[in-house]
């Protein structure tokens, strides 16, 4: 999963408290006493939150999370990925934020140009004229890429490794 690629390549400590937290929220008086009915309920709201966001604050400790992460994830890692953002939110946040770095780090623009094909006239009537005279066919269009291909770009991810 995207996620556990992010958390499992940094060098952060707290990267490791995920399964702790999935524990904490499904048994929150697991190893200790509770001695306040409202203290069960803390732990177990804290534990679905750093299920939920540990993975934005680890994102956002490494220094160059574009360069550490480069190679390690997988078309289907991605695909999976943005589909997951679609209908989860703390994911979609997730995504946003990593969009968000990949627009203020790169260049996502493609310039494309459009070129009229003249191979499939037969005969060039106007040939005396283009001889004298020079056109401008290329329009060159530009557009942003899609967030599946700055992931794919800027992750490096091969697009052959599923």
């Amino acid at each position: 999963m995207f996620e556990q690629i992010i958390l499992e390549n940094s060098s952060e400590k707290q990267a490791k408290l995920l399964s702790p937290a999935k524990r904490a929220y499904k048994k929150p008086d697991i190893g200790v006493e509770i001695q306040n009915k409202s203290a069960y309920y803390v732990i177990r709201d804290c534990a679905m939150i750093t299920q939920k966001y540990l993975v934005h604050h680890i994102w956002s400790s490494y220094p160059d999370p574009f360069e550490a992460l480069k190679g390690k994830f997988t078309k289907d890692n991605v695909t999976d990925f943005l589909k997951r953002a679609e209908k989860d939110n703390a994911v979609k946040q997730l995504k946003h934020t990593i969009i968000g770095d990949i627009r203020d780090k790169f260049d996502t623009t493609i310039a494309t140009t459009t070129n009229f094909d003249y191979s499939m006239e037969e005969e060039d009537i106007y040939k005396y004229y283009s001889d004298t005279e020079e056109t401008e066919d290329d329009t060159v269009v530009e557009q942003e890429m899609t967030e599946e291909e700055m992931l794919f770009k800027f992750f490096e991810v091969d697009p052959n490794k599923l």
